[in-house]
């Protein structure tokens, strides 16, 4: 019966099979050393470890009284399964494995074709730049059908078709969620009940309609440097809701994107998803200046509210909140935020619109600057019932600068539908507190890098807002590698003070901040939340480069693999583009490694061609750059195309064992040809450890039925930190030796700095006599 049943979901799913391998991801390892302090960070928040330390350790006395399903597991219990069902107009289609668990001490209605079974719902978000954000078009819910009552959650009691037993999971495999029936509009987010049939179907595009829906350029990675993923699922069930579970059945769990069409998830394992959390928890388990707060709206459901507050360090403040309305149907309509007397600008709002037909209308909120606050609304229910309020399951984001720091205070919340109260309040960081009396600011910015042997420094505007410094108040504080210290500023006249860095280990990070005391009795201190956020940088002398290579030259790599045709060869670019390859080379030198620099049929055949570099030192901070061209066959001919992937390993023993640094292709934005530069901050990459025996290497093959198969690399690049010895911060020329060479460097700035000189080894604005003495007593070579 069971057997019967899981091969029925394979069919409908269309391809999906229970058994698929999942293809190779280079961030699995990665995403089990990010889950960590994000799993640690959630443990802190209201309730979250006393949900999720029964769902980690899989037994099922939680004291749940009644059935509570939740989403057990994101991508499937032991696999990575996220469907990417293809684009239209610039939005892609998206749906992803869920597994649900009975957390409860009773079994949870599954009655398929009727209004008593759950539905699930998809949402997916973004982290960039700080912002967190829902990104895409809401989707259509699927209707669930048939519990099969599996084990891995917890001590499964099983239970016939039309029961999710105590304890027990069921798998909707990606393939089987896409295509939802159920519209949201037709749902109760609080009580979960919903008519059946539905009253309307989706519409649109089969790639789009019914789907999670998300813009292309939101998730293509070569225009989101830096940004992370998280995919939220959601069971609605009429009687979790009732028996009162309907709190913890959204969970969230971290993707990411290789391109457009290949989404994965960065673990395997339902340990990966943090069951019972909705998504937005993921911005504070990240961030640790993110504050995220809950609250019920009066009779409905629950509303999380998360902010985020920005020093810019010129005396204003970014404020950016994200609020989650995870179940509350009555719906949010309003949102007003005390601002007091401070100054506001750039106020932002960022929603998401709708999909398939759904009847709820996506016009923006309008926002108002009012005396003291600032204020978001939609249509009021009266003037459209279908008006664009913060619906459950949906997460909006509201943003401001303002001239004040920030305090703790309530927000007030207007509810969108009729049936209670019309408003209520949340806490959260509000700049309702008297603008700072004093304004610090960095005329010649903060320093990135610290000099190790010390003397960095940094020049500070302290001015008057209302109120002047008291003399000798102006401090600098710093940490560094568990030691601390202050530092009194040195007055410049001005209004202008000079901070003074003392000496740092190497490559330690550098955080510190200012305070001063103001006449009114105030410490104003800059960031303006310090010592919660500091300022920082790393104590390095400066980046030099380790490697480098325009491939006019030949510097020693190597060329192997069992390709019969198109192994890689340096020169000219002579093909003129006519078959994918390149037309020139990617840094404008004129050389570059192509494969098979001939023209017309040019391309790999038959197996792999293998580009190898030359030993490399590695061993301090290294960051690696090149450029590189790869073309699928996908507009070239071939019978194959989109097919066949390049390769990108590095090893840390001079090739004795390699490591994956990127795969590129089979699909995605950057395998139709085209130079893309890529850079990689090595000291972040799995597996890779300081070494002076570093190599990379370049893997592209054609390996399925014969396609057309070009790829290209130009302009590595390998640079990294250094620190100059104690012993020798007078050896300008940084070769190890202080001599007649440093002595020449020294005379030549001989006078005032107008800014910091190398040259000026005791700060003292000047190149002079005590600089000459330093030098000579360092002459000789540095210990």
């Amino acid at each position: 019966m069971v057997l019967s049943l899981t091969n029925l979901r394979i069919h409908l799913s269309g391809s999906k099979n229970m058994q698929t391998t999942p293809p190779r991801r280079r961030d699995q390892m990665r995403g089990r050393l990010l889950i960590l302090p994000a799993l640690i960070g959630a443990i802190t928040t209201v309730g979250f470890f006393a949900v999720n330390s029964h769902a980690l350790l899989g037994d099922n006395d939680r004291g749940t009284i009644g059935p509570d399903v939740v989403a057990w597991a994101i991508g499937g219990q032991n696999s990575e399964d996220i469907d990417y069902a293809g684009s239209s107009d610039g939005m892609g289609g998206y749906s992803m494995a869920t597994v649900s668990c009975n957390w409860g001490d009773e079994g949870l209605n599954w009655y398929g074709g009727t209004n008593n079974s759950p539905i699930i719902m998809q949402n997916m978000f973004r982290l960039k730049d700080g912002k967190f954000e829902q990104i895409g078009i809401q989707s259509f819910m699927k209707h669930s059908f048939c519990a099969l009552s599996e084990p891995g959650c917890g001590t499964c009691q099983a239970a016939p078709c039309d029961i999710l037993g105590i304890g027990c999971a069921d798998t909707y495999w990606a393939g089987l969620n896409l295509n939802g029936d159920a519209p949201r509009s037709d749902v109760n987010g609080f009580t979960g009940e919903y008519p059946y049939p539905f009253t309307h179907s989706p519409s649109g595009p089969s790639a789009t309609r019914g789907n999670l829906v998300v813009p292309n350029v939101d998730v293509d990675p070569s225009l989101n440097s830096g940004a992370r993923y998280f995919m939220e699922a959601m069971y609605i069930a009429a009687d979790d809701h009732a028996a009162g579970n309907g709190d913890n059945n959204a969970s969230y769990r971290e993707i990411g994107f290789n391109s457009i069409s290949d989404p994965y998830v960065l673990a395997n394992g339902p340990q990966e998803t943090h069951a019972g959390d909705p998504a937005i928890r993921a911005w504070a388990a990240i961030d640790p200046s993110v504050s995220i707060r809950e609250s019920h709206a009066p009779g409905d459901g629950l509303i999380l509210l998360g902010s985020k507050v920005t020093d810019n360090g010129d005396g204003t403040f970014d404020y950016e909140y994200a609020i989650h309305n995870l179940n509350c149907d009555r719906s949010i309509g309003s949102i007003e935020i005390p601002t007091g007397s401070a100054a506001i600008s750039n106020v932002g709002f960022k929603d998401i619109n709708y999909n398939s037909g759904e009847i709820y209308d996506s016009t923006d909120w309008s926002s108002a600057v009012l005396s003291g606050s600032v204020n978001w609304n939609t249509v009021t229910y009266a003037e459209n019932p279908n008006g664009n309020a913060l619906r459950w399951g949906t997460m909006y984001n509201y943003s401001f600068t303002a001239s004040a720091s920030p305090v703790v205070g309530d927000i007030q919340l207007g509810l969108f539908k009729p049936g209670g109260p019309d408003y209520f309040s949340m806490a959260t960081n509000i700049p309702t507190g008297t603008p700072p009396s004093l304004i610090v600011n960095y005329p010649n910015g903060q320093p990135a890098l610290f000099n190790p042997n010390g003397g960095t420094t940094v020049d500070i505007t302290i001015s008057s807002a209302s109120a002047d410094p008291v003399s000798g108040s102006a401090m600098l504080h710093w940490s560094a590698n568990g030691t601390a210290g202050d530092e009194l500023l040195t007055p410049l006249g001005n209004d202008t003070y000079q901070a003074v860095f003392p000496s740092f280990e190497c490559e330690a990070t550098v955080n510190w901040y200012i305070s001063v005391q103001s006449t009114d009795g105030n410490t104003i201190v800059s960031p303006g939340n310090a010592p919660k956020s500091t300022w920082s940088g790393i104590a390095l002398s400066g980046y030099e480069v380790n490697y480098e290579d325009d491939f006019e030259l030949d510097l020693g790599w190597s060329v192997s693999g069992d390709a019969t045709d198109g192994q890689w060869d340096r020169g000219m670019p002579v093909g003129g583009g006519d078959r994918c390859d390149p037309a020139t080379d990617g840094d404008g030198s004129g050389s570059c490694y192509l494969t098979d620099n001939t023209d017309d049929n040019s391309d790999v055949d038959g197996g792999t061609t293998i580009l190898t570099s030359p030993s490399m030192d590695a061993s301090s901070s290294p960051t690696l750059n090149y450029s590189r061209w790869y073309s699928n066959g996908s507009d070239c001919g071939g019978g194959d195309p989109m097919n066949d992937s390049m390769e990108v390993e590095f090893s840390i023993d001079d090739g004795a064992t390699w490591m994956n640094l990127e795969t590129v292709g089979p699909g995605g934005s950057e395998v139709s040809g085209g130079w893309f530069n890529k850079e990689f901050d090595l000291a972040t990459v799995t597996g890779f450890v300081p070494s002076d025996q570093f190599q990379i290497r370049f893997l592209v093959s054609d390996l399925n039925t014969g396609s057309v198969i070009e790829a290209g690399v130009d302009g590595l690049l390998l640079s990294g930190g250094y620190c100059d010895t104690a012993g020798c911060s007078s050896d300008l020329s940084g070769d190890g030796v202080v001599n007649v060479t440093d002595l020449l460097s020294l005379i030549e700035v001989w006078g005032p700095c107008p800014s910091a000189c190398d040259a000026d080894f005791d700060n003292s604005g000047t190149v002079d006599v005590a600089d000459l003495l330093i030098l000579i007593g360092d002459w000789g070579a540095c210990e």
